[in-house]
């Protein structure tokens, strides 16, 4: 099962990928509950290289990586791997940048769901709308 999510954005691929990537602090919703430190939650970072870590910083300093980076080809394609504290394996998210009309169409895909234990499969549900909401924060 793949978890979808698409949405336009009315600027150039190159700045959105940017903005994705680079600005991701100042727009993802960690206060929002879209944290796995919770009320620690500070800051977002992804390194914009394969290999490189997608992690948070917590108030505290303590760092929690989310996953790393598979693929980092801008301004087209982002992919990582993406873990719950309580996951017992990965999930990977690929998100695509095209352009479209007079700005940028965003597509990101969730999958690797069949790999997680029944419990964890349980957030599937979840994580449709919580990808909704997070992409309609970075278009905003």
């Amino acid at each position: 099962m793949t978890i979808s999510k698409s949405i336009f954005v009315k600027r150039p691929v190159e700045a959105t990928f940017r903005h994705f990537t680079a600005d991701i602090a100042r727009w993802w919703p960690l206060k929002e509950g879209f944290s796995n430190g919770r009320e620690r939650a500070d800051k977002i970072f992804i390194e914009g290289r394969v290999g490189g870590r997608f992690f948070e910083r917590y108030t505290d300093g303590e760092e929690f990586d989310v996953g790393r980076i598979t693929a980092f080809e801008p301004p087209e394609r982002l992919a990582f791997t993406w873990r719950q504290a309580n996951w017992n394996a990965d999930t990977q998210v690929e998100v695509r940048f095209a352009s479209e009309a007079d700005g940028t169409r965003v597509t990101l895909e969730h999958r690797g769901w069949e790999a997680l234990d029944a419990a964890a499969r349980k957030s599937q549900d979840s994580y449709g709308s919580g990808w909704e909401l997070i992409l309609s924060r970075f278009a905003a």
